[in-house]
């Protein structure tokens, strides 16, 4: 997905804009001033210390002792509307709520974030849009500017924000988790979000991202994000172990449920009859909380793939077993989520 500068009103403009770049205006590349910038960050006494966007622990244990009537949700849509932004009395913080789409939930809390500190940012934002526009900054004075702002408030909670501002990773974000997780690799919220976001996109399952959600997994035992992700790692290679991830998974968030992952280890064991039962089950969750017709399609057409093999007795069994020994997952480790999920 490109990137479309002249949509970005919030936040994000200043630690993503940059990343479309000035083709042909002879400025580094993105990973290059970002790593320069990231090398001399230390050194800056300018750059504030506080940081209104905390980890995901901090900021939860923080968000549930503000009362619920000094937080007002915002839409995507709304919250860099200025004006209405000012119609919001005593508020003082603002939670960016998600969009209802179905599908794999984020793995963090909603972010918070103070009000003033976010109308600011709305604020300086557009500011820097016109005044790059108007060419009253170079583009090196406008990312050095966007810089400071990624160092100021940190990569892992900007890419958050980004992401749940538009429901999806898009653009170079990939790039800027890379260099998070190249910092700092053991952070539980770097992990996860490199993870989801960043590594090689192209092998989604390859070995490094497999281990990294095992790391996850053993940080944290019951997150069924990360025990869904795993589930989705090892399918190929270890159906069994990854059976256990998936059903622990559903069983804590039945979100899960429709996903159709634990049929789909069932279905890479061999075990045809009980992943024909876990699909139907996930089907049946499917329509009766309205999934979107992409899920309620990739999982009617796996119940129907598995009754055949059944009601077969087997048949085309020769073909799927050279597929298990290659590692290949047999129906499919992505859909029916996004392939970023």
């Amino acid at each position: 997905m490109k990137f479309q500068i002249e949509t970005f009103t919030t936040l994000l403009i200043l630690t993503l804009i940059l990343l479309a770049g000035c083709s042909g205006c002879g400025v580094k590349s993105i990973s290059e001033q970002a790593q320069s910038s990231v090398d001399t960050a230390q050194d800056e006494t300018s750059i504030p210390k506080a940081n209104p966007i905390q980890t995901a622990e901090k900021r939860g244990r923080e968000v549930n002792s503000i009362p619920r009537e000094k937080i007002a949700k915002l839409s995507p849509k709304n919250s860099t509307d200025l004006e209405y932004l000012a119609t919001l009395k005593g508020v003082e913080y603002i939670e960016i709520s998600r969009e209802k789409k179905a599908g794999i939930p984020l793995p963090w809390d909603p972010i918070v974030v103070p009000i003033e500190w976010w109308i600011n940012r709305v604020e300086k934002s557009g500011q820097l849009l016109i005044d790059r526009r108007l060419k009253k900054i170079t583009s090196e004075e406008y990312n050095e500017i966007i810089f400071k702002h990624l160092r100021e408030y940190g990569l892992v909670a900007s890419m958050q924000l980004d992401i749940e501002l538009r429901s999806a990773v898009s653009g170079k974000v990939p790039a800027i988790v890379d260099m998070a997780y190249a910092q700092n690799p053991d952070d539980f919220d770097t992990l996860l979000l490199w993870v989801l976001a960043g590594g090689n996109l192209v092998d989604l399952y390859g070995e490094e991202k497999t281990a990294a959600t095992r790391r996850l997994s053993e940080m944290n035992p019951d997150h069924p994000w990360v025990l869904h992700k795993l589930a989705k790692c090892l399918l190929g290679h270890n159906p069994q172990e990854a059976l256990g991830y998936a059903q622990k998974a559903q069983e804590l968030d039945a979100r899960y449920l429709p996903l159709g992952a634990e049929g789909l280890c069932y279905f890479q064991m061999g075990d045809y009859a009980a992943a024909l039962a876990s699909f139907r089950r996930s089907h049946q969750y499917a329509v009766e909380t309205s999934q979107p017709t992409y899920i309620i399609g990739a999982i009617g057409f796996w119940v129907s793939t598995a009754k055949i093999v059944v009601d077969s007795g087997g048949e085309g069994e020769d073909g799927r077993e050279k597929k298990r020994k290659a590692g290949l997952p047999l129906l499919g480790p992505d859909l029916p989520t996004m392939l970023y999920r």
